[in-house]
């Protein structure tokens, strides 16, 4: 199949790294509007044709897939022109920066009979994975709840709280956080399905110039419950994942390979901590070698996620096939990423609470 990629940005490299290595992928172009950027990128990748003019592309080209890899405000016009064009879409999150914006996107893939594909990479790791296996193979029992945190320091000048330059994501409402909001929404939905209630709470520690570093949030769903989390000042860096089963639980750190059960043993039940102990610093520490091995074997690394979730849309499109994020599931995220921001008008220095159906 024909790809596009439009924007050529940090998260458009893995991307390409993982379009190389298909083989029934064949990248015809590359987008960005810095000549240079766009031209760094069609070198390093082997892309025969680069431009800085996106309808361009779209009109000489005819990619039957297209990937909009630039910053959030600018994904609804882009995946707006890909999709009339023809092509399938992967959009980097936030897909849109508004709920509204999102449901004319998806209403025009749907007409068109073509896939809008955000990028929930995490859902693709192979913790989630794992998760899902010993829940669709009834060893974890039914779902209870799920905790989904994210601890990520993004309250130095280094990243989204440079007062020099404003980082892209905070014209989103609720600033950097927003940025994360899928990958939280996502994981939620993947193991409790579409939300019914959400109350939220949104605080600032820090005195830079971020709106929020603070955020929870409980949700109440189809299958069970959540509670979500993002914060800014807690170290060190992690995406922690636990699953609450009827017989099992599970967790893992995204940021890592680590994934651990707790589960029901057979024997005494004094016994069970220590056995279920034994085979997590077992898991615990295979996970730890795993992880620095990738530090220095080159490939997906931290994107591992990215590269599953690309190679099977590309197979589902190959075939004809339901792709692995359906249009009704970004739906049904986005409904609930809407339910989580903060109220329209922002107060800074003031914790927010809100509910919402």
């Amino acid at each position: 199949m024909k790809a596009a990629l439009i924007g050529a940005g940090q998260i458009a490299r893995q991307h390409l790294g993982c379009l190389e290595g298909l083989p029934e992928v064949e990248v015809v172009g590359v987008c960005d509007l810095s000549p240079a950027a766009a031209q760094c990128a069609a070198e390093r990748h082997r892309v025969p044709r680069w431009f800085t003019d996106h309808r361009q592309m779209l009109s000489e080209l005819r990619p039957e897939v297209v990937h909009v890899t630039t910053p959030a405000p600018t994904h609804f016009r882009l995946a707006q022109d890909a999709l009339q064009a023809g092509a399938h879409v992967v959009v980097e999150k936030p897909a849109t920066a508004t709920l509204e914006e999102l449901e004319t996107l998806l209403a025009l893939a749907e007409s068109r009979g073509r896939s809008l594909i955000e990028d929930y990479n995490y859902l693709f790791n192979r913790g989630p994975l794992e998760m899902r296996r010993r829940v669709d193979s009834g060893e974890l029992g039914e779902v209870v709840h799920v905790e989904v945190t994210i601890c990520l320091s993004i309250v130095g000048t280094e990243g989204f709280a440079d007062p020099n330059a404003a980082h892209p994501a905070l014209a989103l409402r609720g600033g950097a956080i927003a940025d994360f909001l899928p990958h939280l929404a996502s994981m939620a939905h993947h193991f409790v399905g579409p939300h019914r209630r959400v109350r939220t709470s949104w605080t600032k520690r820090s005195r830079s110039v971020l709106p929020h570093d603070e955020f929870r949030a409980i949700v109440e769903a189809e299958h069970g419950t959540a509670s979500l989390a993002f914060s800014g000042s807690a170290q060190p860096d992690a995406f922690w994942v636990r699953l609450y089963g009827t017989r099992m639980q599970a967790t893992a750190n995204l940021f890592e390979t680590r994934v651990t059960v707790d589960g029901l043993r057979p024997g005494p039940k004094p016994l069970r901590p220590f056995l279920n102990g034994l085979v997590e610093a077992r898991d615990v520490g295979r996970a730890a070698f795993e992880t620095l091995l990738r530090k220095f074997k080159g490939g997906p690394g931290g994107y591992e996620g990215l590269y599953e979730l690309l190679e099977r849309s590309y197979r589902a499109f190959t075939r004809n096939r339901p792709p692995p994020v359906s249009l009704a599931q970004v739906r049904e995220v986005n409904a609930l990423v809407d339910a989580l921001k903060p109220p329209v008008v922002d107060l800074p220095r003031t914790a927010r609470t809100g509910s919402s159906a």
